[in-house]
């Protein structure tokens, strides 16, 4: 599956993704409808949950973030984000440090604020770590004040665990048919 970076300093850039199924990068055409409506990152700090092979984040540098963190738990993708990091930051893209932990350790992240968190779980278990994040207090600390990207899997009846999230301004938004929960968390 070819995936590559759209628009930016490392525009058309291929990304190397493992084989296989495990990593289900966004679509370019939902990843182009997604990043149009954010507008400019220039000056952001970024962070892509569950990176695999970090096209979000990847994307993100590309296109001016300040810095960028990809959060990764399988060893397995390690080395492709490693490739794929060096090749961005070849094209003068910002910095970008990837992170070998579980989302859940957010100690992990260090004292990096994001401005911007996306978040491509694994379909199967996405709604069981939307709603553990979203209780962690950790979690709700580290994302107070960020704008938060969390893909919807494509499942029927999987926007219900979606919906009820305490302490959050929030809306469902649909780009080329991919569902994305968009909000804030307040503290």
């Amino acid at each position: 599956m070819g995936v590559r970076i759209i628009a930016g300093t490392a525009r058309n850039l291929e990304l190397a993704a493992p084989p296989g199924v495990s990593v289900r990068p966004t679509l370019i055409r939902v990843r182009k409808a997604l990043f149009d409506s954010l507008g400019p990152l220039t000056g952001l700090h970024v962070t892509d949950l569950f990176a695999g092979s970090g096209a979000l984040g990847l994307e993100s540098a590309s296109r001016g973030a300040a810095s960028v963190q990809l959060v990764e738990r399988a060893a397995d993708h390690w080395p492709w984000l490693d490739r794929n990091a060096a090749a961005v930051q070849r094209t003068g893209a910002a910095a970008i440090r990837i992170v070998r932990s579980d989302v859940r350790e957010v100690s992990a992240w260090g004292r990096q604020v994001s401005d911007l968190i996306f978040a491509d779980p694994p379909y199967a278990d996405s709604a069981e770590y939307f709603t553990g994040l979203m209780e962690m207090p950790g979690f709700r600390r580290a994302a107070a004040g960020a704008k938060i990207i969390w893909e919807i899997p494509d499942i029927p009846g999987a926007a219900g665990y979606f919906l009820s999230v305490e302490k959050a301004d929030f809306t469902i938004r649909q780009f080329c048919g991919t569902r994305f929960w968009i909000g804030s968390l307040q503290e």
